[in-house]
């Protein structure tokens, strides 16, 4: 990061994830390639609660092989625990594919109450990308995505 985007996210007010673009490239691939179904992943990273950086990609399968929603398996979820602590990383958001546009589901408001991590979905029919989080009143806030270089 040069010093023109440090100064840039110190005067920023709103709550934001950091990605570089590999990473962005990755995850739009991941959703393409499996296709129809909705793809999965959890992204590693350190940083404070409003100020998490994605570091590492965890492509994860959908265990519900469907197009409309996904399921981690439990086991799989738990090695991507392992993996982090292992990393010395956190789980700083989860990652999925929809095939209508990036706007959280009835299911993913569900989750992402109990996973209180940024959200970030991909819509592979806009091929946009859209981040949100719970906000302290329990409100779903869209929240920015920085794109940074590797």
């Amino acid at each position: 990061m040069d010093i023109k985007d440090y100064f840039f996210l110190i005067f920023m007010d709103q709550e934001y994830i950091l990605i570089p673009h590999s990473h962005l490239d990755a995850l739009e691939k991941l959703a393409i390639d499996t296709l129809p179904n909705e793809s999965c992943a959890i992204l590693l990273g350190k940083g404070s609660s409003t100020k998490p950086v994605v570091e590492y990609i965890l492509p994860m399968n959908n265990s519900s092989h469907s197009s409309i929603e996904f399921t981690i398996d439990a086991d799989d979820l738990y090695h991507a625990y392992n993996k982090a602590r292992l990393m010395n990383l956190d789980i700083i958001s989860i990652f999925h594919s929809h095939p209508s546009q990036p706007i959280p589901s009835d299911m993913d408001k569900i989750f992402m109450l109990i996973n209180p991590v940024v959200w970030i979905i991909y819509s592979t029919s806009s091929r946009s990308f859209k981040a949100f989080i719970f906000d302290n009143l329990d409100q779903i806030q869209e929240i920015s995505i920085l794109p940074i270089k590797d």
